[in-house]
């Protein structure tokens, strides 16, 4: 599947919608709890991205915790807007609750529609090109091994009768192309940005990392400031009150799959 084959099949599906709508209100909701005279760090920051993502991500698809009961068309207001600020609960996309499913690899949470999966990845802001698959989780290295066919292939499977398998091989349970979302915050300067991608391994030092990457938003104000300052839009409203607190467990990284959020 191409570049533009991809963003097309989740556009249409609302996921980049999604993705575009709960990255900033993540970020925001990181950046009320970050706090660096506490000891945290880029881990911390990870950790709290991934939650808030994956919980805000599951609210506007209605999956995980959001999860609509057989019989009944959708959650009420009360229970999808508690815990994220009010302007972002107004502004949250609006899907059936069938449109986009949670598909997870290996424990790494995902959400699947028109035969592509999406999982998420952190990183320090601004070194997007510089994510070593090999030091991630054993999910994030084979999806980067997928097989990839780009647009200037010499040559296609129909050109010889063949017929390729897309996705990961040993992954059962979904049939397709998995992509990242990449997620970075600089809680300093309030930077923030969101790529959808195709993960690589690469083969030498100095190849890319991806197949192929596309920037779906960014924002914040550049160390410096000036007039390439980017406008912030994140959600300034406090959240719901009506909220149980939040317990984060900070995890050394490990080798297990599926462990240490800062993996994800």
């Amino acid at each position: 599947m191409t570049e533009d084959e991809a963003l097309a099949n989740l556009n249409q599906a609302g996921l980049l919608d999604v993705l575009s709508w709960a990255a900033p209100v993540a970020f925001a909701a990181t950046d009320q709890m970050f706090d660096e005279d506490a000891g945290h760090d880029q881990m911390v920051i990870g950790v709290l991205n991934f939650k808030h993502l994956r919980d805000l991500v599951d609210r506007a698809t209605s999956n995980g915790r959001f999860a609509v009961a057989e019989g009944l068309e959708g959650l009420g207001a009360d229970v999808l807007e508690r815990g994220i600020a009010p302007d972002a609960f107004r502004s949250m996309p609006q899907l059936v609750s069938s449109a986009i499913d949670r598909k997870d690899y290996r424990q790494s949470p995902g959400w699947a529609a028109g035969g592509i999966r999406v999982l998420l990845q952190s990183y320090p802001f601004g070194k997007i090109d510089e994510i070593n698959w090999t030091q991630r989780s054993n999910a994030k290295r084979k999806v980067a091994s997928q097989l990839f066919v780009g647009d200037n292939a010499l040559f296609t499977d129909d050109d010889f009768d063949l017929y390729s398998i897309p996705g990961i091989p040993d992954d059962d349970d979904f049939e397709g192309v998995t992509l990242v979302a990449a997620h970075a915050f600089n809680p300093t300067t309030k930077q923030y940005e969101l790529y959808i991608g195709q993960s690589k391994n690469p083969e030498r030092s100095e190849d890319s990392c991806w197949h192929w990457r596309q920037l779906v938003l960014a924002g914040g104000t550049p160390l410096g400031g000036g007039s390439r300052s980017v406008p912030p839009v994140l959600p300034g409203d406090a959240a719901s009150t009506e909220v149980d607190d939040i317990v984060v467990r900070i995890k050394k990284p490990g080798v297990a799959e599926g462990t240490g959020a800062a993996n994800e």
